[in-house]
């Protein structure tokens, strides 16, 4: 798994600010970490994959912590969030979305050292796709993958943070063989597709519209297949939601 916990920090009070950053530091736990001073930075920044956990203080300037979360749950549903704040007046409406801790302030150090050993227990039961990228072992989280594709004897890993590409000898049939879930098709010699960042099918032109606008293409022996997939996939999500 990974070797560090990526963390992101949302505080618009210096002193404050330091604290946390300074008890997660005393925590032990390997941790890199990222300071933003307000909401809007931090979803200015924010992609879906990039952090393993964010601490959001509720009563930020403007706008305010839990409407930066509810904006982040829109788009991710996976990553973790621990609140802090002075008041305990929004305590249901932040676990709500989800929030693994609600944190008092100010923050003891124990108590964010519990909430840092949560997230590493949480993170150990998500899926991850380990490859040798530049030079080093990767974990990439399954969910966040957009589509694979194979270019010369390595394969590019289009995901909601970036792309990534192996570097050693790896073919689409091996990446095909880790990834046996549902949203992922194998739709052309040169692409895996994950179904769930898919936008629409264009049988035309053969090809799938993926929702970051990048194009997936469908070999044409295969257009009915994958047609047929992709609207079982989409009668599937809508069960699950309904």
């Amino acid at each position: 798994m990974k070797e560090e916990l990526h963390i992101g920090v949302c505080e618009d009070e210096g002193v404050a600010a330091q604290h946390l950053l300074s008890c997660i530091e005393e925590s032990g736990i390997p941790a890199h970490c990222v300071a933003f001073t307000s909401s809007e930075e931090l979803l200015a920044e924010f992609r879906q994959g990039l952090y393993d956990i964010l601490f959001i203080d509720i009563y930020l300037t403007g706008m305010t912590g839990v409407e930066a979360a509810a904006k982040i749950r829109e788009v991710d549903e996976d990553t973790m969030m621990a609140f802090t704040t002075s008041s305990t007046d929004h305590t249901l409406e932040s676990y709500r979305l989800g929030a693994l801790k609600y944190l008092e302030k100010p923050v003891k150090a124990k108590d964010v050292r519990e909430t840092l050993e949560l997230a590493l227990l949480k993170r150990k039961t998500r899926r991850y796709l380990s490859l040798l990228i530049g030079g080093g072992l990767k974990d990439i989280p399954v969910n966040t993958i957009l589509y694979f594709e194979q270019r010369d004897h390595a394969v590019m890993v289009h995901t909601t943070a970036g792309v990534y590409r192996t570097s050693q000898r790896v073919k689409l049939n091996d990446i095909e063989e880790k990834v046996p879930f549902a949203s992922f098709l194998r739709c052309h010699r040169s692409y895996i597709v994950n179904l769930h960042y898919v936008m629409e099918l264009n049988k035309e032109l053969r090809v799938f519209s993926m929702k970051n606008g990048d194009k997936v293409y469908i070999r044409r022996q295969s257009l009915k297949a994958a047609s047929d997939a992709f609207e079982a996939y989409l009668f599937q999500t809508a069960r699950e939601d309904a």
